[in-house]
């Protein structure tokens, strides 16, 4: 099946529609999460040590919360609580977190570099995760399966991601006003970490979730169109052909 053509507004809309369809579950989980994620951070605020173990456990806790709410958003049926979702990630875990590693690492290193290898390598594995989760595929099979879905679309791709970046510094800026009252001590700190992983860990999430749906299935409004019945169809005979006898 050819890759649709896709619509950057469609993305937009699909991340509205996929975010109001499960917004009680994503708001619960991003809650927790995030409160997860910021006493890891305290937790592990002494030492050398203290900070390797908290950074390992902070990677794990975001790949879980990702792989969970892609499997959520992306997978048909998944309308599960927070156990059933941990669930249907627990078998490609491993994998995820290999794959957040592997790019996260080639695209530094690409930004670093010359800057335009880590941009193209953002966009042509801007799905790999999803790929991962939904059709389980491997660590490098997911990279060549996001270079496939995006085939065709890069630059729509790249448009995309340039205004989700731009919707994530709107967000963690707004995230950064309501905390910079509480001061930057510990207290201040946790906090603005928690704000910021509440507002931004979403977006994260739910943009390249729907843009992964957009490339393969269609969001829910092509898909609410292609199900509407026609209306030509459901005439009587005498009445879809006026210029019966």
């Amino acid at each position: 099946m050819p890759t649709p053509i896709l619509s950057i507004e469609g993305v937009l809309t699909e991340m509205k529609e996929r975010f109001l369809a499960n917004r009680d579950l994503i708001i619960r989980m991003t809650l927790l999460f995030a409160l997860i994620s910021v006493l890891i951070a305290v937790a592990g605020s002494g030492g050398a040590f203290g900070e390797a173990v908290s950074l390992g456990l902070s990677l794990l806790a975001g790949v879980a919360y990702t792989g969970m709410l892609i499997h959520l958003l992306c997978v048909p049926g998944s309308d599960e609580d927070l156990a059933g979702l941990w669930k249907g990630i627990l078998p490609v875990l491993a994998r995820l977190i290999w794959v957040t590693l592997l790019t996260g690492i080639m695209v530094v290193a690409g930004l670093l570099l010359l800057i335009v290898p880590g941009l193209i390598l953002i966009t042509i594995w801007s799905v790999a995760i999803e790929s991962v989760v939904v059709e389980r595929t491997t660590v490098l099979g997911s990279l060549n399966r996001s270079r496939e879905l995006v085939r065709g679309n890069g630059w729509r791709v790249f448009l995309f991601l340039v205004v989700l970046a731009l919707l994530l510094l709107m967000a963690a800026t707004l995230a950064l006003l309501v905390a910079a009252p509480f001061g930057t001590g510990l207290l201040g700190a946790a906090i603005s970490a928690f704000t910021v992983a509440v507002v931004l860990n979403p977006l994260l999430v739910i943009g390249p979730a729907s843009l992964y749906n957009c490339l393969t299935t269609g969001s829910l409004a092509d898909q609410a169109r292609a199900d509407a019945p026609d209306p030509v169809e459901d005439l009587p005979v005498d009445s879809a052909d006026p210029n019966r006898d």
